[in-house]
């Protein structure tokens, strides 16, 4: 085998850099600690600005799997940050948030943080989740309120 330092150098390089990105990264957990079993998918939407939040823009979605357990979504490789989640239960299998003749949600629904609005959804600064470049994975727990 033949010595070839531009291939040694490359390499090292390519190494020392999927390093230094994967220590800039985190998996933010989050688990629902009082869904009720068998009454519908969660769903997840993770927001990682106050704008994508305001705007209803999601970063990601998850959806939770009828696994006989209770729900959680992991999202990963995210970069250090300030992030919201929402969650509700899609009791009636339709893939969106019921509300009722005035606007309140008729499903089983939550914020990061638990953070509740007065008359609406909480703000992103109330929800909001920092996550920072040395958190390997962050677990939060969120409870749905109906």
């Amino acid at each position: 085998m033949r010595y070839n330092p531009t291939l040694l150098r490359f390499s090292l390089f390519a190494g020392t850099l999927a390093v230094c990105l994967s220590a800039q990264s985190a998996d933010l957990q989050i688990d629902i600690s009082n869904a009720e079993q068998g009454n519908g998918l969660v769903y997840f939407a993770l927001y990682d600005s106050a704008e994508a939040y305001a705007g209803q823009h999601m970063r990601e979605v998850a959806v939770s799997t009828e696994t006989g357990q209770l729900p959680s979504a992991v999202f990963t490789g995210l970069p250090p940050g300030a992030y919201a989640i929402t969650v509700f239960q899609d009791a009636n299998a339709n893939r969106k948030l019921d509300t009722n003749l005035i606007g309140l949600p008729s499903e089983p629904f939550g914020f990061s943080q638990n953070a509740m609005g007065a008359m609406g959804p909480p703000d992103f600064a109330a929800a909001a989740v920092n996550l920072s470049a040395d958190d390997e994975t962050q677990v939060i727990n969120i409870e749905l309120r109906n």
